[in-house]
C-alpha cells in the first residue's frame, strides 16, 4: 500500500512539467507556422532596380474592370480572293525566247510576262504541208477553172457561174489560212497576266521547250484574301455583321482586325455538322499568304463588366497563372490567380487580384526569370 501512494506522488509531481512541455510544444508549432506564413509573404516580394526596369522595356498598367468582348475560337485556312489568282499555261507548242518578270514581282493586269515562240513537231509540220499542198492544188484549180467560165460567161449559166465563183472564193480563203499558219511556225506570241497581283515561283528558262497545256505562272493577289472557316451549328447565331473577327496566323507573330464576314454557306458539312463561313481581310502588307492556317477570335461585344487585364500579364509558374505587380519604385510582387475566359487580346481574372494594382503587361517573361533567380 506504502508502494502505490508513494508512485502516485511521484506521478503528480511530474505532470505540470509534462503539461508545460506539451504547450510549449505547441507554442513553438505555431511560430513556425505563423513565420512561415511571414516568410512566404516576404518571398512574394522581389527586388528590381530602375536600371533593370528600363533595359527590359518593363511597362505597366492599372487594373480595372471594364466590359469584356465574348469569344468564340474558330480555326481557318486563307485563300485567294475571289478572281484573285490566275494559273497561266502555255497556250502551244513554243520555246521561250524571252522572260520579263521575276519571282516575286508585282505585275499589273495585261502586263507582258513572257515571249513564245511557237513550235511545231515533225507530225504537224508533214500534216500542215499535206494540206497547205491540197489547198494550194485546189486554189490553183478553181482558180483556172473561175476564169474560163469568166471568160465565156454571156453563155455560161448564170447558176454554174456562181457555183464556180464560190468554189474560188472558198480556195481562196482556204489558201490563205494555210498561208498564215505556215508563217505563223516561227510566230512570236506574248504572255500577259491577266490579273493585277504577284508572280509565285516559277521554273522557267530562256530557250526552254514548252509543250500545249504546260505550266508557266501563277499569280496571286494579295491585297485582299479570303478565309474559310468552319462553324458549328450551335455558334452560327453570334455570326453577324456586328461582331468583330480577329484573325492571328498560327505560324507567325502577325494579326489582323480588319476581317469582314462576306458570307455564311447555307449548306451543312455532313461529316462535322459545321458550316463555313467567309471572311475578307485587307491584306496591304502580304502578311497573310494563299494556304496558310489562322486562328479567328470572333468577339461578341457584352454590357457586363469584368476585372479585365491583357493577356500579355499573365505568365505560369509551376503549371498556375500568376501576374506581377509593381508594388514599389524597385518592388514588384508576384500574386497567384485565378483566370476566366480569355483572347489574344485579354484575359478575365476571378480571384487573386484586385483593381486599381499596377500590373506588369510588357517584359513580364524577364521579371519572372528575376523572381526566379532572386
Amino acid at each position: 500500500m506504502k508502494k502505490i501512494i508513494i508512485v502516485i506522488l511521484v506521478f503528480l509531481a511530474i505532470l505540470p512539467l509534462s503539461v508545460n512541455e506539451i504547450a510549449h510544444a505547441h507554442e513553438d508549432e505555431f511560430h513556425d507556422y505563423n513565420k512561415a506564413i511571414s516568410n512566404a509573404s516576404v518571398l512574394d516580394e522581389f527586388e528590381v532596380l530602375k536600371e533593370t526596369q528600363f533595359l527590359f522595356d518593363i511597362q505597366t498598367r492599372i487594373s480595372n474592370n471594364s466590359k469584356y468582348n465574348s469569344i468564340l475560337k474558330i480555326y481557318g485556312k486563307v485563300m485567294p480572293a475571289t478572281n484573285g489568282s490566275a494559273k497561266i499555261i502555255s497556250p502551244q507548242n513554243g520555246t521561250v525566247v524571252s522572260l520579263n518578270v521575276n519571282i516575286g514581282q508585282r505585275v499589273a493586269q495585261g502586263q507582258i510576262l513572257a515571249i513564245l515562240e511557237q513550235n511545231l513537231n515533225t507530225f504537224e509540220i508533214v500534216q500542215l504541208s499535206t494540206e497547205k499542198n491540197n489547198a494550194n492544188a485546189e486554189y490553183e484549180s478553181s482558180k483556172k477553172e473561175y476564169e474560163r467560165l469568166k471568160s465565156i460567161q454571156d453563155i455560161v449559166a448564170k447558176k454554174d457561174f456562181q457555183l464556180c465563183e464560190i468554189r474560188y472564193k472558198t480556195a481562196e480563203t482556204n489558201k490563205k489560212i494555210f498561208d498564215n499558219l505556215t508563217s505563223s511556225s516561227s510566230k512570236l506570241y506574248s504572255i500577259k497576266s491577266p490579273i493585277s497581283g504577284v508572280v509565285d515561283n516559277f521554273n522557267l528558262s530562256i530557250g526552254q521547250q514548252l509543250e500545249q497545256g504546260n505550266s508557266m505562272f501563277n499569280i496571286y493577289e494579295t491585297k485582299k484574301v479570303k478565309l474559310e472557316a468552319q462553324v458549328f451549328d450551335k455558334d452560327l447565331k453570334i455570326i453577324t455583321k456586328d461582331v468583330n473577327f480577329l484573325v492571328e496566323c498560327v505560324q507567325g507573330n502577325h494579326k489582323t482586325e480588319t476581317a469582314k464576314l462576306l458570307a455564311v454557306s447555307n449548306v451543312v458539312n455532313p461529316l462535322n455538322q459545321s458550316s463555313e463561313i467567309i471572311l475578307e481581310i485587307d491584306n496591304e502588307e502580304g502578311d497573310f499568304k494563299p494556304g496558310q492556317f489562322v486562328n479567328v477570335a470572333v468577339l461578341a461585344k457584352t454590357e457586363k463588366k469584368y476585372l479585365v487585364i491583357p493577356t500579355s500579364a499573365i505568365s505560369e509558374i509551376n503549371g498556375k497563372p500568376v501576374v506581377f505587380i509593381h508594388h514599389e519604385p524597385e518592388v514588384f510582387k508576384i500574386k497567384f490567380v485565378q483566370v476566366g475566359e480569355g483572347n489574344i487580346e485579354n484575359t478575365i481574372i476571378l480571384n487573386g487580384l484586385d483593381e486599381n494594382e499596377r500590373i506588369v503587361t510588357n517584359g513580364t517573361y524577364q521579371v519572372k526569370s528575376i523572381y526566379l533567380n532572386h
